[in-house]
C-alpha cells in the first residue's frame, strides 16, 4: 500500500511540471519559477523558499525540471540543515521515500553519503521505513555509510537498523553485506555484535557470492602478518602494548560514547622495568603525538581486533559439519589466505575444522598456493608435519608437484620487493632447494603432463631472469671496475708525489716525521691495495660462468661481496688520504681543514645511500637468517 501512494505521490507530482494546463501555455515562464525555486533552496534561502511553497504546496515533492531531485534532495547536497527541517515537516512520511530520477538515492541516502547525523536524524524519525530502502546496487543505508567511510553515521544507524530487523531477513543477505564493509572498514564493534547476534551470519553469502570468512581471507593487511615493518617500526610494535578501553565483548555503538572515546588519550603501556616505568610512560604518551607512532599504533590494534574476529569466527567453524564447512568455502578461504601469507589466519582456521577433513590433499593445495605465491612463513607450516614427505609426493590435475610449482617463476609484486635481478635469481633458487629438500629422491625425477621433471621446469620458466641477472652483474661489475680502476690511478701517482717534496740531500719527505703524513702514506696503502682487489675481483664477475647454481653462493656472496666491500675500503681510505695532506699542509688555518672534511663526507654519504644497501642486501640474502624455519612444531595438535 505504501508503494502504492508513493507511486501515486511520484506521478502527480511529474503531472504538475509535465501536464499542468498552465505550464502548456506558458511553459517558460513555469520552468523559470521553479528553477528559481531550486536555486532559492540551493543558496539556503528559507525565506524565498518558504513563500514559494506558500503559493505552491506540492513543490516539496516536485522534482527539479533539471536534475530531477526534490527541494529536499537539494537541501540535503548544500548541506543547509535549517531548511531540510523545515522540508520535513511540511513533507509526509511517503513524500520522503522519492527518489531522483535516474539515481534511485532517497534524500535520506545522501544525508548518510555525507555523514550528515542531524538531518538523517530529522528524516528517520519520520520514516523508519527509510533504513530499509535500497539503492541502484542493492545497499541499503547502513551499508552505504560504512562503504562511504562515515562511520559515525554507520554507528548511528546501526541500532535502528538491528530495531528494524532488516538485516536479519532475506536470509541475512544485508546483515551479510554489512559485516563484510564492516571488516573492510575496521569497525569491528559492529562486526562482533554482528556475530553475538547473528553467529551464522559469517557465513551467510551476499549476492556476488562472498561470505565474511572468505573475505577476510583476501584482507592481509588486518594482521600482523600482512605487514612489513623496518627494524625500529618492529621494535616500537612488539614494545607496544595496546589496552581495550573496556572488555573487548563490549560494544560500544553510541555515537556520543565513541566521539568522547575519541577525545581520550590512548592508554599505552610499554613492557619495562619498574625503575623506568614512570619516565617511559611519559614518553609513550608524546610518543603517540608523532604520526609514525601512532600509525603503528592503530595497526597493532586493528591487529588485535582482527585477531579476536578471527577467534570468534573459528569457534562458529566448530560447531560446523562438514557439509556445511564445504558449502561455507572454506578451504577456498584457506587457499586464498596462504597466498596472501595469513599464516594466523591459516593456523587458526585449519585447527578449527574437523580433523576428519584435514589429509593431505587438503593441505596439498594450501602449501601449492604458498609456493606459487612466494609466501615463506606459510610455506614452513610443512614443516610441523608429520606427513610432510607424502605432502611433496602428490600431485594436482596437471601432474605438477611441489617442487613442479617451485620451477614456475614467482609474480613481479613477489619479484620487486627484492633489490637487484641476481638477488631475485638467488631467492628463486633458495626457494627450489626448500622444497627439494623435503621431496623424496624418486619424486624429483616426477614427470608432469607436458613430460618435463621439475628442475626442467625451473629451467625454463627462469631462463630470462638468469640472462638478465647476469647482464645486471656484469653492468654492475663494469660501472664498479671504472671506479676502482680510476681509483687506483689516483693513489698509484699519489704515493710517488708525497706532500711537501722531498729533501734534496738523503731524498727522504721533509714531512717524514708528521703523524698526518703517516696516515697519509697508511691510507694511501690501504686504498690502492683494496682498489687492486676490487677492480680483480669485478673482472672476475665479468668473465666468470653463469649457471643457476652460482646464484645460490658461488658466484654472488663471495665474490660481489668482497669485491663492494673492497671499493667501499678504497674510497673511504682515499678520502681520508686527502683530508691527511690538506689538514698536513693548511693546519694553522683550521677552517680550511673543517671544510674539506666536510666536503670529503660527500663521496661518502652517497655511496652508502646508493651502494651500501645493496651490499647489505646481498649479505644479508645470501649468509643472514633464511626466510624459511625449520624448527616449526606440530601446529595442528
Amino acid at each position: 500500500m505504501a508503494n502504492n501512494n508513493i507511486v501515486q505521490t511520484e506521478t502527480e507530482s511529474e503531472n504538475l511540471v509535465n501536464n499542468d494546463p498552465a505550464r502548456n501555455e506558458k511553459n517558460d515562464e513555469y520552468t523559470q519559477e521553479y528553477n528559481q525555486f531550486f536555486n532559492n533552496v540551493g543558496k539556503g534561502d528559507w525565506t524565498a523558499t518558504q513563500e514559494f511553497i506558500r503559493l505552491h504546496p506540492e513543490a516539496v515533492r516536485v522534482r527539479s525540471p533539471i536534475s530531477n531531485r526534490t527541494a529536499l534532495h537539494v537541501a540535503v547536497t548544500f548541506g543547509h540543515l535549517h531548511i531540510v527541517e523545515q522540508l520535513v515537516n511540511l513533507m509526509t512520511p511517503q513524500d520522503l521515500e522519492i527518489k531522483a530520477n535516474g539515481h534511485s538515492a532517497t534524500a535520506f541516502d545522501i544525508a548518510v553519503d555525507k555523514g550528515n547525523i542531524s538531518m538523517a536524524k530529522c528524516m528517520v524519525e519520520k520514516n523508519r521505513n527509510l533504513l530499509n530502502f535500497t539503492d541502484c546496487a542493492n545497499f541499503i543505508p547502513i551499508v552505504n555509510a560504512v562503504n562511504a567511510g562515515q562511520k559515525q553515521m554507520a554507528r548511528y544507524l546501526y541500532p535502528l537498523t538491528i530495531e528494524h530487523g532488516v538485516l536479519f531477513s532475506n536470509n541475512g543477505m544485508h546483515g551479510a553485506e554489512l559485516m563484510i564493509k564492516c571488516i573492510a572498514g575496521k569497525m569491528f564493534d559492529i562486526v562482533f555484535d554482528l556475530i553475538k547476534r547473528e553467529p551464522s551470519l559469517i557465513f551467510c553469502k551476499t549476492p556476488w557470492k562472498f561470505n565474511a570468512v572468505v573475505i577476510l581471507a583476501r584482507y592481509s593487511v588486518l594482521f600482523p602478518s600482512g605487514c612489513e615493518f623496518k627494524f625500529w617500526q618492529q621494535w616500537i610494535y612488539n614494545c607496544m602494548h595496546v589496552q581495550f578501553p573496556g572488555a573487548i565483548n563490549d560494544v560500544c555503538l553510541n555515537i556520543q560514547n565513541a566521539e568522547d572515546n575519541a577525545s581520550n588519550e590512548r592508554d599505552i603501556t610499554i613492557r619495562c622495568g619498574a625503575v623506568w616505568s614512570g619516565l617511559l610512560q611519559w614518553m609513550a604518551s608524546n610518543f603517540l603525538k608523532h604520526p609514525g607512532i601512532n600509525h603503528i599504533y592503530e595497526l597493532k590494534l586493528v591487529h588485535i581486533q582482527s585477531i579476536e574476529l578471527l577467534n570468534r569466527m573459528c569457534k562458529v567453524i566448530e560447531t560446523l559439519d562438514e557439509k556445511q564447512i564445504k558449502e561455507a568455502g572454506i578451504k577456498d578461504a584457506l587457499v586464498e589466505a596462504a597466498s596472501r601469507g595469513m599464516i594466523e589466519y591459516v593456523t587458526n582456521i585449519t585447527k578449527a575444522i574437523p580433523k576428519t577433513m584435514w589429509n593431505t590433499d587438503f593441505a596439498f593445495d594450501i602449501f601449492v598456493s604458498a609456493i606459487r605465491n612466494r609466501e615463506a612463513k606459510v610455506f614452513s607450516l610443512i614443516h610441523g608435519l608429520n606427513d610432510k614427505q607424502r605432502i611433496a609426493n602428490l600431485c594436482n590435475s596437471n601432474g605438477d608437484t611441489l617442487l613442479h610449482s617451485t620451477g614456475y617463476i614467482a609474480n613481479s609484486r613477489k619479484l620487486n620487493l627484492i633489490a637487484g635481478v641476481a638477488l631475485q635469481m638467488q631467492r628463486e633458487m633458495q626457494w627450489y632447494k626448500e622444497v627439494e629438500a623435503i621431496t623424496p629422491e624418486g619424486c624429483q625425477l616426477y614427470f608432469n603432463k607436458d613430460g618435463k621433471r621439475p628442475r626442467e621446469v625451473f629451467t625454463e620458466n627462469h631462463k630470462d631472469l638468469m640472462i638478465a641477472g647476469e647482464t645486471w652483474m656484469k653492468n654492475t661489475s663494469s660501472s664498479c671496475t671504472v671506479v676502482g680502476a680510476l681509483i687506483f690511478t689516483i693513489m698509484f701517482t699519489a704515493a710517488f708525489t708525497l706532500p711537501g717534496g722531498q729533501q734534496q740531500d738523503t731524498g727522504f719527505p721533509i714531512f717524514l716525521d708528521k703523524k698526518l703524513f703517516k696516515l697519509f702514506i697508511i691510507s694511501d696503502a690501504i686504498s690502492l691495495f683494496s682498489s687492486t682487489t676490487s677492480v680483480l675481483t669485478f673482472l672476475g664477475i665479468i668473465a666468470a660462468r653463469y649457471g643457476e647454481e652460482d646464484f645460490l653462493r658461488s658466484l654472488l656472496p663471495k665474490i660481489m661481496i668482497i669485491g663492494l666491500s673492497t671499493l667501499f675500503i678504497s674510497i673511504a681510505a682515499m678520502t681520508t688520504a686527502f683530508c691527511a695532506v690538506i689538514a698536513l699542509l693548511f693546519h694553522s688555518q683550521l677552517w680550511i681543514v673543517l671544510l674539506t672534511i666536510l666536503l670529503a663526507t660527500i663521496p661518502l654519504v652517497l655511496f652508502m645511500l646508493l651502494q651500501f644497501p645493496l651490499l647489505v642486501e646481498i649479505f644479508v640474502s645470501t649468509y643472514g637468517r633464511s626466510i624459511f624455519d625449520r624448527n616449526v612444531g606440530n601446529w595442528l595438535s
